[in-house]
């Protein structure tokens, strides 16, 4: 999963939180947006994370042009690339003018700014969003922070499980694992290091985001964790025993010896070159799968599977994005109506059509949907976006907690703690202590 919020680091953050307004407020000044184009129409201004889709992002910006069209108002819409939304956005807000009035959005962008939420409080339009046409549970409750909706849900990503079912089967086992110890067994079992072939593709490098949120999921389904629900520090031995664990699979040659080196692409490129029969990544390696010839036949021996359940439970993480609207924006009721008009039914089905199964729609009543019950790799992560509960942090409900691990999570503790125990830096409980030691750090940052 490429991470939205590459750049907001705390120092990042930090420098742009005095130019924010408080929550749910709406600041005015030279940073607020202008309510009146050139010919005294209204205008907003909505800044759209681009995704993988030129064709799907075209789609967006038509809808936004038919709402100028119907609406006689001026939809200034920008496409902002992933990796610079959040450099540029927080250049905006530091400098007070150019902020946008609409804005993608998740909840990890939006802690990171606390306590100054640039974002206001949309709980009444989520609320009437959701009253015509309800949400699907884990998009309604997961994206709610203490009871309060900063950005609008939209849609929601996933981490599935790919399995070479040909090497398994090859290997004399006929039912797919469904289980973190089944998944290690097999991995185990149909390694062929010797022919530079392995059972899993989970990495370690610096900066792999990725497997950094399947450490996390592994470690939950285990029992792990680095906070209670109150946003104490908890972290135990069943959080050193997940580092123990990959250390072992390492040495045994079940990950690539090449593994401590991958970036966030190193798990799907192993399993697209032919080296791996495991890898848990977003719907993209299921796209990049079906849309190669070269892939056709590696395509055939892959079932698409939910991420496995473990000892303790089978949580995994929540992916929803949505649309959020500035404390500066002149004219909140306008910017309202305009993401209300991109949840219409009829267009956002289409519009979820052309991108499925990369993202998953949010609602309901896409389990009648036949684009989402009928295609298995669809069917899988709309049932990931239907169940997944996790969260930076899982499972502290403060607000405060929450923040202290959204900043935590940006410099990848998981694998740069795996990583070092893997390749005998540091033992487990060290690298505990390590991890421990940061989140101190980070909560004497949060006030």
């Amino acid at each position: 999963m490429k991470k939205w919020f590459l750049t907001a680091l705390a120092g990042t953050v930090a420098l742009s939180l005095a130019a924010c307004g408080s929550p749910g407020t709406t600041s005015g000044g030279e940073g607020a947006s202008q309510a009146a184009g050139e010919n005294g129409e209204k205008s907003i201004t909505i800044w759209v994370e681009k995704i993988f889709s030129d064709e799907a992002n075209a789609k967006m910006e038509e809808r936004l042009k038919q709402y100028e069209q119907e609406k006689n108002v001026k939809v200034n819409c920008e496409m902002v690339p992933a990796t610079d939304f959040v450099t540029k956005l927080n250049a905006a807000i530091e400098a007070g003018q150019n902020v946008p009035d609409i804005i993608s959005a998740d909840t990890t962008k939006v802690l990171n700014y606390y306590p100054n939420i640039p974002c206001v409080d949309v709980t009444d339009l989520v609320n009437e969003i959701h009253g015509s046409r309800p949400y699907l549970e884990a998009s309604y409750e997961g994206t709610k922070i203490e009871g309060n909706y900063y950005y609008v849900p939209f849609y929601s990503s996933s981490s599935l499980m790919f399995v070479r079912k040909d090497k398994l089967e090859a290997a004399g086992i006929t039912e797919m694992p469904d289980t973190w110890e089944k998944v290690f067994a097999a991995a185990e079992k149909v390694s062929d290091p010797d022919n530079d072939f392995y059972g899993l593709a989970i990495g370690c490098g610096e900066n792999d985001d990725d497997d950094e949120n399947t450490f996390r999921q592994y470690m939950w389904n285990e029992g792990g964790y680095l906070f209670d629900e109150e946003g104490n520090i908890t972290a135990d031995v069943k959080v050193q025993a997940a580092f123990d664990k990959y250390a072992e699979l390492y040495a045994a040659k079940v990950v690539p010896p090449d593994a401590t080196t991958w970036d966030a692409g190193g798990n799907n490129s192993s399993y697209l070159a032919g080296r791996t029969a495991i890898c848990f990544n977003a719907p993209t390696l299921y796209n990049a799968l079906r849309s190669d010839e070269q892939y056709a036949e590696l395509l055939a021996n892959t079932i698409v599977m939910a991420p496995p359940a473990g000892s303790d439970n089978s949580v995994f993480m929540n992916f929803n994005r949505g649309f959020a609207i500035m404390n500066t924006c002149g004219d909140q009721e306008l910017a309202s109506d305009v993401i209300s008009y991109l949840t219409d039914k009829t267009w956002y089905d289409s519009y979820m059509e052309g991108i499925a199964p990369i993202f998953a729609p949010v609602f309901e009543d896409a389990k009648e949907n036949k684009t989402w019950t009928d295609d298995p790799a669809n069917a899988a992560a709309l049932a990931y976006v239907q169940d997944a509960s996790g969260y930076y942090g899982y499972p502290v409900k403060t607000i405060k907690g929450r923040t202290v691990a959204a900043k935590h999570y940006f410099t990848y503790p998981f694998v740069k703690a795996a990583n070092q125990v893997a390749t005998g830096t540091t033992s487990s409980e060290e690298a505990v202590k390590r991890m421990v030691s940061a989140i101190e750090d980070f909560k004497d940052q949060v006030r």
